[in-house]
Protein backbone atom coordinates (compact mmCIF):
# COMPACT_ATOMS: atom_id res chain seq x y z
CA UNK A 1 0.00 0.00 0.00
CA UNK A 2 1.21 3.07 -0.83
CA UNK A 3 1.53 6.15 1.65
CA UNK A 4 1.36 9.71 1.37
CA UNK A 5 4.44 12.02 3.02
CA UNK A 6 2.23 12.89 5.55
CA UNK A 7 1.21 9.12 6.42
CA UNK A 8 4.93 8.23 6.49
CA UNK A 9 5.68 11.02 8.60
CA UNK A 10 3.05 10.09 11.36
CA UNK A 11 4.55 6.54 11.20
CA UNK A 12 8.09 7.81 11.88
CA UNK A 13 7.57 9.78 14.48
CA UNK A 14 5.08 7.49 16.29
CA UNK A 15 7.98 5.22 15.85
CA UNK A 16 10.32 7.05 17.54
CA UNK A 17 7.36 8.07 20.18
CA UNK A 18 7.69 5.05 21.09
CA UNK A 19 4.93 2.92 19.61
CA UNK A 20 5.42 -0.47 18.78
CA UNK A 21 3.10 -1.00 15.58
CA UNK A 22 4.74 1.80 14.13
CA UNK A 23 8.17 1.01 14.59
CA UNK A 24 7.17 -2.85 13.24
CA UNK A 25 5.79 -1.10 10.05
CA UNK A 26 8.64 1.05 9.83
CA UNK A 27 10.82 -1.99 9.68
CA UNK A 28 9.53 -3.81 7.72
CA UNK A 29 8.75 -1.22 5.25
CA UNK A 30 12.56 -0.41 5.50
CA UNK A 31 13.00 -4.20 4.62
CA UNK A 32 11.25 -4.16 1.70
CA UNK A 33 11.64 -0.48 0.67
CA UNK A 34 7.89 0.01 0.52
CA UNK A 35 7.35 3.77 1.13
CA UNK A 36 10.80 4.51 2.81
CA UNK A 37 14.60 3.63 0.95
CA UNK A 38 15.23 -0.10 1.42
CA UNK A 39 17.76 -0.10 4.50
CA UNK A 40 18.40 -3.57 5.97
CA UNK A 41 20.32 -1.86 8.94
CA UNK A 42 17.32 0.27 9.64
CA UNK A 43 14.48 -2.13 9.38
CA UNK A 44 16.14 -4.15 11.61
CA UNK A 45 16.98 -1.22 14.45
CA UNK A 46 13.07 -0.79 14.08
CA UNK A 47 12.31 -4.26 14.29
CA UNK A 48 14.43 -4.94 17.24
CA UNK A 49 12.91 -1.92 19.26
CA UNK A 50 9.16 -3.08 18.27
CA UNK A 51 10.38 -6.75 19.70
CA UNK A 52 12.20 -5.29 22.45
CA UNK A 53 8.79 -4.62 23.06
CA UNK A 54 6.92 -7.65 22.90
CA UNK A 55 5.39 -6.94 19.43
CA UNK A 56 4.44 -10.67 18.21
CA UNK A 57 5.13 -10.19 14.87
CA UNK A 58 8.48 -8.48 15.01
CA UNK A 59 9.69 -10.81 17.33
CA UNK A 60 8.68 -13.50 15.00
CA UNK A 61 10.67 -11.74 12.18
CA UNK A 62 13.39 -10.99 14.30
CA UNK A 63 13.67 -14.70 14.99
CA UNK A 64 13.81 -15.56 11.30
CA UNK A 65 16.86 -13.07 11.37
CA UNK A 66 18.84 -14.90 13.81
CA UNK A 67 17.77 -18.21 12.28
CA UNK A 68 19.23 -17.26 8.74
CA UNK A 69 21.49 -15.10 9.68
CA UNK A 70 19.46 -11.97 7.62
CA UNK A 71 20.96 -8.76 8.55
CA UNK A 72 22.61 -10.62 11.79
CA UNK A 73 24.56 -12.89 12.92
CA UNK A 74 23.36 -16.76 12.73
CA UNK A 75 22.35 -17.56 16.05
CA UNK A 76 19.90 -20.36 16.59
CA UNK A 77 19.73 -19.87 20.46
CA UNK A 78 18.33 -16.59 19.54
CA UNK A 79 16.28 -17.43 17.03
CA UNK A 80 14.72 -19.60 19.23
CA UNK A 81 13.97 -17.20 22.15
CA UNK A 82 12.31 -14.52 19.59
CA UNK A 83 10.55 -17.28 18.32
CA UNK A 84 9.07 -18.51 21.78
CA UNK A 85 8.38 -14.74 22.77
CA UNK A 86 6.14 -14.53 19.66
CA UNK A 87 4.39 -18.11 20.28
CA UNK A 88 3.86 -17.30 23.95
CA UNK A 89 1.31 -14.11 22.44
CA UNK A 90 -0.66 -17.02 20.21
CA UNK A 91 1.81 -16.31 16.89
CA UNK A 92 1.00 -19.74 15.42
CA UNK A 93 3.44 -18.83 12.80
CA UNK A 94 5.81 -18.58 15.27
CA UNK A 95 5.19 -21.34 17.32
CA UNK A 96 5.66 -23.97 14.53
CA UNK A 97 9.10 -21.73 13.99
CA UNK A 98 10.09 -22.48 17.80
CA UNK A 99 9.35 -26.33 17.59
CA UNK A 100 11.47 -27.01 14.61
CA UNK A 101 14.62 -24.74 15.92
CA UNK A 102 14.02 -26.68 19.71
CA UNK A 103 14.74 -29.76 18.07
CA UNK A 104 17.92 -27.96 16.40
CA UNK A 105 19.56 -26.82 19.34
CA UNK A 106 22.01 -28.87 21.73
CA UNK A 107 21.57 -29.89 25.12
CA UNK A 108 23.73 -26.90 26.34
CA UNK A 109 21.82 -23.97 24.45
CA UNK A 110 18.28 -25.78 25.62
CA UNK A 111 19.76 -25.12 28.88
CA UNK A 112 20.58 -21.66 28.40
CA UNK A 113 17.01 -21.11 26.58
CA UNK A 114 15.87 -22.35 29.97
CA UNK A 115 17.47 -19.62 32.30
CA UNK A 116 16.32 -16.70 30.81
CA UNK A 117 13.03 -17.97 29.34
CA UNK A 118 9.87 -17.88 31.64
CA UNK A 119 9.11 -21.27 33.09
CA UNK A 120 5.53 -21.76 31.27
Amino acid sequence: MELSEEQMEAIRLKAEEGDRDAQYELGWRHAIGMGFDMDDEVALDWLSKAAEQGHPLAQNNLGARYYSGDGVELDILQAYIWFYRAASQNDRKAAKNRDAVFRQLSEEQKDKARAVLPKP
